[in-house]
């Protein structure tokens, strides 16, 4: 084997490394950027079920009376003023 096809050899084996060590630390970045939209998506939609949850609805009764359905069936009265 003659010199410069062994430089040539060393040369490629060099490249091939670096281009190597080049993709694995993109895939590692890319790896913690989809973690952290991971967490983030999670983190709102807990967030959003939370405040979803934490609303007292309200119905009303036909004949125009408003029963806050709470846990706690207040005395609220916002019936019609006849």
């Amino acid at each position: 084997m003659q010199k410069t096809e062994k430089n040539n050899w060393d040369t490629t084996e060099k490249t091939v490394s670096e281009l190597i060590k080049d993709v694995q630390r993109q895939a590692t970045r890319w790896y913690i950027a989809w973690l952290v939209t991971l967490a983030a998506l999670v983190a709102t939609n807990a967030y959003w079920i939370h405040q979803w949850n934490s609303y007292d609805y309200v119905s009303q009764d036909g004949e125009g009376y408003n029963y806050y359905n709470a846990d706690i069936e207040g005395d609220v009265n916002n019936g019609p003023e006849n």
